[in-house]
């Protein structure tokens, strides 16, 4: 792509969020960090993003909450969702929705960010 690919990541823990944002920084991508569901909204109407990151549990709204909010406004829009706990899970979308379980190899992340907007950014045929 000539242009980074725009990652807006939702996660309340900082540590997390500083580690994911220059690793995928690192990888090419330019990424919008927010701190709870409701930055994340505001973030992405400011400057949508080619992908959302959340986590499920944050302060002020939910990463359910969020995704509910982002599939209203654009129900194509890649998401791959991260938690340390397994109730109130979305349910995976085979090109759409990814769930990792904390904790998840940054690895893995990359490769599943980059498979999820390869599928999203090809021309269909």
């Amino acid at each position: 792509m000539p242009y980074p690919l725009h990652v807006l990541l939702a996660e309340d823990e900082d540590l997390v969020a500083v580690v994911v944002a220059e690793v995928l920084e690192s990888e090419g991508f330019r990424v919008t960090t927010t701190h709870n569901g409701l930055q994340a909204i505001e973030a992405d109407a400011a400057d949508p993003a080619d992908l959302l990151l959340t986590d499920m549990r944050m302060p002020t709204m939910s990463g359910e909450a969020l995704i509910r909010i982002l599939r209203q406004r654009r129900p194509d829009l890649p998401i791959v969702v991260t938690t340390g706990f397994s109730e109130h899970l979305p349910d995976e979308e085979p090109g759409r929705l990814v769930v990792l379980r904390k904790p998840y190899s940054l690895s893995a992340l990359v490769g599943t960010i980059t498979a999820l907007l390869s599928a999203w950014t090809e021309p269909a045929s």
